[in-house]
């Protein structure tokens, strides 16, 4: 949608559509809520919901079809940095890492069906088995090494915490010999961590790297596929929410999985990404520079530019300058243009404070500027306070399971 757009002063044929809707839902609300049923919709009149929609699904899966050649190509640096380990090689691998985080941190907020968690509608847990944040364990990778376990034929359906980015980032960026497993762990009372060589651990972190990066691959192929209409087609199963539609049996229930996937900047950005480091939850310390997300590539500020872009993808549109259909269409369509201008206000603002951090990373930010930091902070949860308050009421969704007595 483009800001510049005149709309309307007053609640369109579309605005009235919507209260109706609103309140057929809430005529019989009670513990087991009934399926909504979809009101008819006037000759000639253009189903805003609808066309939200088809847009993000071709946004989900364009996005998916940007990530796979940068997971082909990170594929192809690591197996090079496997064959032939030279100072040029480990570039190489870790610049394409950054490619591919690059495109996959947009997708972060676009966990919608194959991408989602299996609970949810249509989900098949794609992400979580190419990137798993908050879900980490580096003495897993590390028990790996020792192990060899990544040379396992079973190793693709091995616990998430040893694959994908999360495990691929301490394997390309992370040079010391320290470990992070406890005195209990059985490659510390061995000694088998300690036996290593500096060559040992090396060549095994360039063999564990590559095995992962050909695992991610195949993920991200399997993402375009679900997607694509050669393929799963879940974009057609996305933009034809309705009766009769096996996932999606009406526009809402679709609307209501969109909505779960952008609280992505609630759960993870501003909870996991910033309140933490910053000593706001689960930190005894001043500042918390360890719970950063990206604690060897040193890409916690660039993660969250991604991520800003991918929400405003689907709030405000996938085209040019966040042009063509987004919620806030569907906002000014239910007469709460109001709403939808804040929104993109608060999404301006962080877009803003993140370009104000002067540091190339977060963890040098928290130590020189923890103001900025801060400002950070507040300026996404400036986002998510409209995000759980005004826009789901307008649009009466509900929010993930789990957020309903989250008021900070």
């Amino acid at each position: 949608m483009s800001h510049s757009r005149t709309r309307p002063d007053a609640p369109s044929r579309w605005g009235v559509r919507a209260l109706a809707f609103t309140a057929a839902l809430c005529v019989s609300c009670s513990d087991s809520k009934p399926k909504p049923v979809e009101p008819p919709l006037p000759p000639g009149e253009t189903d805003v919901r609808a066309e939200l929609l088809s847009a993000t699904g071709a946004c989900i899966l364009g996005t998916a079809r940007d990530f796979l050649p940068k997971a082909t190509a990170l594929q192809a640096a690591t197996a090079a940095l496997r064959d032939a380990p030279d100072a040029a090689a480990v570039t190489a691998a870790r610049a394409a890492f950054h490619e591919a985080m690059d495109v996959w941190q947009v997708m972060e907020a676009m966990q919608v069906g194959p991408a989602a968690m299996r609970s949810s509608l249509g989900g098949a847990e794609i992400r979580d088995n190419i990137y798993s944040f908050p879900l980490t364990n580096r003495c897993s990778v590390e028990e790996q090494l020792v192990s060899k376990g990544y040379e396992s034929p079973g190793f693709s359906s091995s616990l998430v915490t040893r694959r994908g980015f999360v495990a691929l980032e301490y394997l390309l960026f992370h040079e010391g010999a320290d470990t992070a497993c406890g005195p209990n762990s059985a490659i510390v009372a061995q000694g088998t961590w300690a036996a290593l060589t500096a060559e040992d651990r090396a060549a095994r972190k360039r063999a564990y790297a590559a095995v992962v990066a050909a695992d991610v691959g195949t993920r991200a192929q399997a993402l375009v596929d679900a997607w694509a209409p050669e393929g799963g087609n879940f974009q057609k199963t996305l933009a034809t929410a309705g009766p009769g539609n096996a996932v999606f049996p009406s526009t809402q229930v679709a609307l209501n999985s969109l909505s779960d996937a952008i609280y992505y900047v609630e759960r993870e950005v501003k909870d996991q990404k910033l309140a933490r480091p910053l000593g706001l939850r689960d930190c005894s310390s001043a500042t918390c520079p360890e719970l950063l997300e990206s604690q060897f590539a040193g890409r916690s500020k660039q993660n969250l530019v991604q991520n800003l872009k991918g929400f405003r993808r689907i709030v405000e549109g996938c085209g040019a300058d966040y042009s063509g259909p987004g919620f806030d269409d569907v906002l000014v369509a239910a007469g709460a243009e109001a709403v939808a201008t804040r929104m993109h206000e608060q999404m301006v603002e962080a877009e803003a404070a993140l370009a104000a951090v002067e540091e190339a990373d977060l963890r040098q930010a928290l130590v020189d500027d923890k103001a900025s930091v801060q400002r950070l902070y507040d300026d996404f949860k400036g986002i998510t306070d409209v995000l759980k308050t005004d826009f789901i009421t307008t649009l009466d969704l509900e929010p993930p399971a789990g957020l309903e007595g989250d008021n900070d």
